[in-house]
């Protein structure tokens, strides 16, 4: 050990040494010690040896004890880097720029998502609420599958392109490209993108709030609120067209201020209704991200979807970080939630609806987060009908690439048929190869 070898040297440099002996030529060669005059004083000392024995020893104890305190923050500091530069790691595999298959640089990265789950129910439930639909109450189901290609094209451009097969009844699925868009990192004739542009053309999820850009696969519950599915559709809005993204002035600089345009077809969300998709919409969001020191850090945002002048959905999200930046610990706290709100001229649809979520998750060990979640809802064609939603939700990670929820969730609603039922949900998700960075699994 560095500290014991450390001990030992000031033992010896601090140790007495040992008398020399002086001889004279008679005394050589006779062999006899010589007799050397004592100092007054000698014998007294010789009577009362090592008086500073008792402070030197307890000296060399506070200092031994410095260096092992050091040594431990040391390999702290050293295990908290270690696990920064798995983090920096995993984000550069999530965008594709990895160089490690160099061999097969034109060869796409593929993974694939399942998404398991059996349920049970205390009632008959039908799929969208409707009772002439069939029942998916009680039943297993591999309800989604999701195949992820993803490549740098060249240096210009990174591409994406996510298959997805869904199934809401056993035994029937239906494919669609869920996403699919060509990131530009620059412009031709600049050398660089200005304000950090990335500009996406494609069919991508559109960047309204937080919980609609994230996959049913990556979410920290078992399904999406009843708010996000009744303002921006089932499992969320997808739009074609173009999106994008860049950065704004700072206010400081531990804080970020990022801003996203998008161009889209029209209709294709609840509030739109039946319109033609050649009318286009056009979507706006700002986002705000502050590090707030130690560990904890805050998400705000503001979106905007307008569609036409009759048509009108604004929405506002909020999302706090804590994760202590202490080694081998494996604690964390997340708390969010998104309001929307619809703005419609529209005798079909209610004036003014409104619908908010509330979230949070704790993180027990490395394996083991518990969140909840409660969601109230206004009904899109008549604002006095609520819904409310409440659920309980517990995550085991095996690791990042296997994941178990159980989940259970209460309705109560002003439509007779969903009040008062509960549900009891078993999730599992798993993965194939390497993927981006799953965003609420905080042992990044």
């Amino acid at each position: 050990m560095p500290a014991l070898s450390l001990l030992l040297s000031v033992l010896l440099l601090t140790a007495p040494a040992a008398p020399q002996q002086v001889g004279t030529g008679a005394s050589e060669s006779t062999g006899e010690t010589p007799q050397v005059p004592a100092e007054p004083g000698a014998e007294a000392e010789a009577e009362t040896p090592g008086e500073d024995v008792p402070a030197a020893l307890a000296d060399l104890r506070r200092r031994l004890e410095l260096l092992e305190a050091q040594q431990a923050e040391q390999v702290d500091d050293l295990q908290f880097e270690i696990e920064g530069l798995h983090e920096e790691l995993a984000r550069v595999d999530a965008r594709g720029r990895t160089t490690t298959q160099r061999a097969n640089v034109f060869n796409p990265s593929i993974t694939v998502f399942g998404n398991f789950i059996a349920r049970s129910d205390d009632r008959a439930v039908h799929i969208d609420n409707d009772p002439g639909e069939e029942r998916i109450d009680d039943q297993f189901n591999l309800r989604e599958v999701e195949v992820d290609f993803r490549a740098a094209i060249d240096p210009w451009a990174d591409g994406v392109l996510i298959l997805s097969y869904e199934s809401e009844v056993p035994g029937e699925s239906s494919g669609a490209i869920e996403e699919g868009y060509v990131t530009l990192k620059k412009l031709p004739l600049l050398d660089s993108a200005p304000a950090g542009l990335k500009l996406q053309a494609g069919r991508f999820r559109t960047a309204f709030g937080r919980f609609n850009q994230i996959h049913l696969h990556d979410l920290p519950q078992s399904s999406y609120p009843n708010s996000l599915n009744t303002f921006l559709g089932p499992e969320g809005s997808t739009g074609d067209g173009f999106s994008g993204q860049f950065f704004l002035p700072s206010p400081a600089e531990t804080q970020t201020l990022e801003s996203t345009v998008a161009v889209i077809n029209g209709g294709g969300t609840p509030i739109t209704g039946g319109q033609s998709r050649s009318n286009l919409s056009v979507l706006a969001r700002i986002k705000w991200f502050a590090d707030l020191g130690r560990g904890k850090n805050v998400e705000l945002g503001l979106s905007g979807l307008q569609s036409d002048t009759d048509h009108r959905l604004l929405g506002a999200d909020a999302t706090f970080k804590w994760r202590p930046h202490t080694s081998g610990s494996w604690h964390s706290f997340l708390l969010g939630g998104e309001v929307f709100q619809a703005q419609q001229n529209d005798p079909g649809l209610a004036d003014d609806p409104l619908g908010f979520y509330l979230w949070s998750q704790y993180q027990f060990n490395r394996n083991t987060y518990l969140g909840v979640r409660y969601d109230r809802t206004e009904d899109l064609a008549d604002s006095s009908v609520v819904t409310h939603n409440y659920g309980t939700y517990l995550t085991y990670y095996t690791t990042e690439f296997l994941r178990m929820r159980l989940g259970v969730e209460h309705t109560e609603s002003d439509l007779a048929l969903l009040d008062g039922l509960d549900t009891v949900l078993l999730e599992l998700n798993f993965i194939f190869g390497s993927h981006p960075v799953e965003p609420y699994w905080v042992n990044r």
